[in-house]
Formats: C-alpha cells, sequence, structure tokens
C-alpha cells in the first residue's frame, strides 16, 4: 500500500458515509434510515478492504462491532441521534489503540509505516537496527503516536456533545467536516515536524565538532 492508496481509502473512509446520507435525505429518507445507509456503506467498504486484504484488522473490527452496536440501541431506544457517534467509535478506538501501544512501547504508527514499505527491505533492515540502537529513532514513532492519539480523542469527545446540541442535519456535516479538520490538522503537523527534524539534522551535520 502506497501514501496515495492510504490517503484516498481515508477520504473514501470519511466521505462515502456522508455523501450517502445526504443523498438519501433528498430523495425523502427519515433521518435514521439515511444514517443507517451511511453506516451501512461504510460497512461495506470495510468488507471489500477485508476480503481484498483477506484479513480483517482490529480497527476494522471495531468499526464493525460499534456500527452494530450504535444500529442496535438507536432501534431499540427510537433515538437516531445514537448513530452519529459512530465517528467517535472510530476516532475514539484508534486514539486508544496509538496512545496504548505508546504505553506498551510498540507504537503503532511504527508498523503503519513499516507496512507502507514492505516493499523496500533495505529500509525496513535499517529502521530495524536504528529500533533497537537509537532511541532518538524512537521517540520520534513515540511523540507521533501521542500526538495523533490524543487528537483522534479528542475529536471523538468533542462529537458527543455536538450529537445532542445541534440539528441531526447540521451534525451530520459537522461530524465530517470535524474529522477532515482533525486529519487535516494532523497531517499538517506530521508534515512540519518531518521538516522540522529534516533541518535540524542539516544544522548538525553542518556544525563543526568540537573537543
Amino acid at each position: 500500500m502506497d501514501k496515495r492508496a492510504l490517503i484516498i481509502g481515508l477520504l473514501a473512509d470519511v466521505a462515502l458515509p456522508a455523501a450517502v446520507y445526504y443523498g438519501g435525505r433528498a430523495v425523502g429518507l427519515d433521518i435514521e434510515p439515511a444514517l443507517a445507509a451511511g453506516g451501512g456503506v461504510a460497512l461495506l467498504r470495510v468488507a471489500y478492504v477485508a476480503i481484498a486484504r483477506r484479513r480483517l484488522d482490529g480497527l476494522a473490527a471495531v468499526v464493525v462491532g460499534g456500527f452494530v452496536a450504535l444500529l442496535v440501541a438507536s432501534l431499540l431506544t427510537g433515538d437516531p441521534r445514537i448513530l452519529l457517534a459512530r465517528e467517535s467509535i472510530v476516532s475514539g478506538g484508534l486514539g486508544l489503540l496509538l496512545l496504548g501501544s505508546v504505553a506498551v512501547g510498540r507504537p503503532v504508527l511504527y508498523a503503519i509505516m513499516r507496512r507502507l514499505n514492505a516493499g523496500k527491505p533495505d529500509v525496513l533492515a535499517r529502521w530495524d537496527r536504528l529500533w533497537q540502537n537509537q532511541p532518538a529513532f524512537r521517540r520520534v514513532f513515540v511523540l507521533m503516536s501521542l500526538v495523533w492519539g490524543a487528537g483522534l480523542l479528542a475529536e471523538a469527545i468533542v462529537r458527543v456533545p455536538l450529537i445532542y446540541l445541534l440539528p441531526v442535519d447540521v451534525t451530520a456535516a459537522l461530524s465530517t467536516a470535524l474529522q477532515v479538520g482533525t486529519v487535516g490538522l494532523l497531517i499538517g503537523w506530521s508534515m512540519w515536524y518531518r521538516r522540522s527534524r529534516q533541518r535540524a539534522a542539516v544544522r548538525h551535520a553542518a556544525t563543526p565538532e568540537t573537543v
């Protein structure tokens, strides 16, 4: 999987449910069926990716299980707003996964980057050596996992009161904007952090060593 495919997949995960929801509302569906349809499309995408890769990863399982639980709760209570928490289940689950991976000493982002570079054995071998011998290398992935985990968890928490403070149609749009905005900010921070590390490395290489 390359970085472009990852970004396209992320946009599809975010945009498809919202597009289906508003499409359903435009043709006259009530709120709950439209929300269920949007969530159903997200589940179909999860199933397609799982079949294509021949495995269902942990996050996909959280998405499927979370949506099914929310759908059942919505049907039992008659409250369609419960389905709007789907994005919080995804973001919150991923945020907790990232933070938890730091706590156990194996940042998830390191595993993700290894998968993105699976076709480059020389790169992976060099990373493994750096991981074992360079604490600064490990700190990069620890910090990035902490920032991404905290950002996604904050997004999940902020959405919850909005679900009950705003009209459903407004919240459905705002929820997508919140998710896209959060991911965009985190990507922007990651790019800034990478550039700052590169500049620091150049300055360090250009500084004469003193004895």
